[in-house]
């Protein structure tokens, strides 16, 4: 009972700092439905199905009050491997919907909880005060089974299909590290319904706090884990009214370029924000290539404008430009509003450091 108490307590903490790290580091998860999506696994993972699993095996409970419980962690459980494919696709590729996936699994749950409220679904037995559960209805101990499967055939098939498309290895170690270890409490979660074993049992629950310790500890340390893996940003390019490239870094190469290499769709935006600079109505913000979208942001004051080319742009993005804008302005608004003549680009270097600060998570390291 003391281990299951402080396990439940260890689960529902890690969760609560998830919950509120998620919350306050918003912008770090680019949009509010990926914000969404992380807070509410915590919440149907981290403290209801794990605290209803644990308690349900407990005898302090009378037999129809524990069935309640574990009946109540079968469904807190398979909303959970829902909302984990979710959040595993996004983290791949935010923009692809998955609306088939999405029908097949509200299809597969519709059936499992049918079966559960529908049917007398478990038998329990008291054995060395500790209750187990056995199904009653083999259909849906089938059902559960190859749900729990078929997420981590999902979870393989996505990783796969995107490896070679996800912007660094850094991100493809971690990438590999989470989905197995998603995997490996998934098994042995089904291996524990299917035998009932209480060896099974804790060896579930240690791997699932270490799994939701690492999880929680990349969603603090290493946020560009949930920033679309699979969306690049290529150009970094900083213009002054007067047409002279300021600054421009290639995120693909990771050097710093001239104007010399500037090509195509690129000096579609250059032209577009050269042009609107001295006029703050309808400024374009966007511009849709067949395959990029060319970002466009002006500072009409100080006399300067960024462009970004990426395959799409998301709230992520539009938060790092902001921030860039602010600090690099603060740094070099005197260089700035004395730019006459000719123009010293080499003072603006200290762009690459505030690019590196807040585009971390487009930066190739290998």
């Amino acid at each position: 009972m003391i281990i299951d108490i402080f396990l439940i307590i260890a689960s529902i903490i890690i969760s609560v700092i998830g919950i509120t790290y998620v919350y306050f580091r918003r912008e770090n998860f680019g949009n509010k439905l990926n914000l969404c999506l992380n807070s509410l696994i915590y919440l149907f993972s981290g403290i209801l199905f794990f605290t209803s699993f644990i308690l349900s095996t407990e005898t302090y409970f009378s037999e129809s009050n524990a069935l309640v419980l574990w009946n109540l962690s079968i469904i807190f459980w398979v909303f959970s491997l829902s909302l984990l494919s979710v959040i595993h696709r996004f983290i791949i590729n935010f923009e692809k919907k998955a609306v088939f996936s999405t029908l097949f699994y509200s299809l597969i749950i519709g059936i499992i909880l049918g079966l559960i409220f529908y049917s007398e679904a478990f038998t329990i037995n008291s054995n060395s005060g500790i209750y187990s559960f056995g199904f009653k209805n083999v259909l849906l101990l089938l059902f559960l089974l190859c749900y729990n499967f078929l997420i981590i055939g999902v979870f393989c098939y996505n990783l796969i299909k995107a490896y070679s498309s996800i912007r660094d290895d850094r991100s493809r170690k971690m990438l590999i590290i989470l989905t197995t270890q998603f995997s490996i409490i998934i098994i042995l979660y089904s291996v524990y319904i299917l035998t009932q074993n209480t060896t099974f049992r804790y060896l579930y629950e240690f791997i699932y706090l270490i799994g939701a310790s690492c999880a929680t500890y990349y969603i603090i340390k290493k946020p560009f884990l949930f920033i679309e893996l699979t969306n690049r940003i290529y150009d970094f390019i900083i213009f002054h009214r007067s047409g002279i490239l300021l600054y421009s870094y290639n995120f693909e190469t990771g050097v710093e370029t001239d104007d010399s290499l500037l090509k195509g769709s690129i000096l579609i935006g250059i032209n577009h924000i050269l042009s609107n600079l001295t006029n703050k109505k309808d400024q374009l913000g966007l511009i849709k290539m067949q395959n990029r979208d060319i970002i466009l942001e002006y500072d009409n004051s100080h006399g300067y404008a960024i462009l970004l080319t990426t395959d799409h742009k998301n709230a992520y993005i539009d938060k790092a430009v902001s921030n860039f804008m602010v600090k690099f302005t603060g740094l070099n608004k005197e260089k700035l509003q004395k730019l006459t003549g000719l123009i010293d680009i080499s003072e603006f270097r200290n762009a690459k450091d505030i690019l590196l600060e807040f585009f971390e998570p487009f930066i190739m390291k290998g």
